[in-house]
C-alpha cells in the first residue's frame, strides 16, 4: 500500500512548508514569551513550551499539539494561540514540539507524548503546575496525538487528563471520499496517502485504535471539545466519533463550521476564516473554564 511513497520524499514536502513559513515562524518564536522546558523520554528529549499567565485564573494546564500530518515540527504556528488562550483566561498553556514521522514511526509519537505528559503529572512542582486539571488536545494530527494519549493513560491505570480537544483532528484513518461535498477543497487523497506512508510501517496498522480512534472503546474518554469543518475530508470520522461519546453518555461538545476547510482557525493559512477562527478559539477557551469548575462530567 505505501511502496510508492519513500521516507526521503518527506524533505521536499518540509522544504516547501520552510519556503512558505520559514520566516514568518522564525518572526514569532523571536517574539515567544513562553519558557521551555524539556522532558526526557524513551526517544531522547522532549521540549515543551510553557506559558504562564500573569495571575492564574482558570486552574488548568491545557496541552495543545500542533498539526503537520504527523510529519511537520511547525510548533510555532501554534504559539499566538496558545498565548491567546493563556491571556484569555489565565490559565498555563503547554506547546509541544513532539516527535514526528518518518524519523519517529507509529507508535513512538504516542508512547513518547504520554512519557511526557506523565511526568509533567508526577513532577507538578518542577513546573509549577500545583493542583491544576490536565487537559489535552490539538490540531488536525496533534487532535488525534490528544486522543491517543488518553488510550495509552487508561492502559496505564492512570486518569489525570479531564478533558480533550479536537480541532479537526482525523478520527478514522479511512477517509470516505463520497462524503466530501467539495474535493478541491478537501485534503487530497493523494497528500492522506503520504501521510500515511510517513507514518506506519504498513498499512494494517492505520486500524489500530490509537490510529483510527472511532476502532477505540468510547467509555475511556474524558468531556470532550470538537471543532469540525464543513469541507474537510475528516469530518465524517469526527462526527462518528462525536456520535460514538454521546451514546455512552460523555459529555461532548461538537461544532461544525459551515463553509470552512481544514486549517480555518489558522491565520497564516489559505484556509484561514477569521470569524470561525474566533469563536471556534473561544469555544476551546469556554470548554476550558468548564473543566476547572467540574463541570461536563457524566
Amino acid at each position: 500500500m505505501f511502496t510508492d511513497v519513500k521516507d526521503t520524499d518527506v524533505y521536499d514536502y518540509r522544504k516547501s512548508k520552510e519556503e512558505r513559513y520559514g520566516t514568518y515562524m522564525r518572526e514569532l518564536k523571536r517574539k515567544d514569551h513562553s519558557v521551555k522546558k524539556s522532558v526526557r523520554t524513551a526517544l531522547g528529549y522532549l521540549d515543551i513550551y510553557i506559558y504562564y499567565p500573569k495571575e492564574l485564573k482558570t486552574n488548568i494546564v491545557y496541552f495543545n499539539s500542533h498539526g503537520g500530518g504527523m510529519c511537520l515540527s511547525n510548533f510555532e504556528l501554534d504559539m499566538p494561540y496558545c498565548q491567546k488562550i493563556c491571556d484569555a483566561i489565565g490559565c498555563i498553556v503547554v506547546n509541544v514540539d513532539y516527535f514526528v514521522a518518518p524519523e519517529y514511526k507509529f507508535p513512538k509519537t504516542y508512547t513518547s507524548m504520554y512519557e511526557m505528559i506523565k511526568y509533567c503529572n508526577e513532577h507538578r512542582d518542577e513546573f509549577a503546575f500545583g493542583d491544576a486539571k490536565f487537559v489535552i488536545g490539538g490540531n488536525s494530527a496533534g487532535g488525534q496525538i490528544s486522543a491517543a494519549v488518553i488510550q495509552l493513560e487508561k492502559q496505564d491505570h492512570e486518569d489525570f487528563i479531564k478533558g480533550l480537544v479536537l480541532n479537526y483532528a482525523p478520527c478514522d484513518q479511512h477517509i470516505d471520499q463520497t462524503k466530501v461535498i467539495d474535493q478541491q477543497k478537501a485534503i487530497s487523497p493523494s497528500r492522506i496517502h503520504q501521510y500515511q506512508a510517513w507514518e506506519y510501517n504498513d498499512a494494517s496498522e492505520i486500524e489500530d485504535p490509537l490510529s483510527s480512534i472511532v476502532n477505540s472503546d468510547p467509555r475511556i474518554y474524558p468531556p470532550t471539545l470538537e471543532n469540525t469543518a464543513e469541507l474537510d475530508s475528516l469530518r465524517a470520522g469526527e462526527e462518528q466519533f462525536a456520535e460514538m461519546l454521546q451514546k455512552q453518555g460523555t459529555y461532548v461538545d461538537y461544532k461544525c463550521y459551515s463553509g470552512c476547510q481544514h486549517g480555518f482557525t489558522h491565520q497564516e493559512l489559505h484556509e484561514y476564516n477569521a470569524e470561525a477562527s474566533e469563536d471556534a478559539w473561544e469555544r476551546i477557551e469556554a470548554f476550558l473554564k468548564k473543566i476547572a469548575k467540574n463541570e461536563g462530567r457524566k
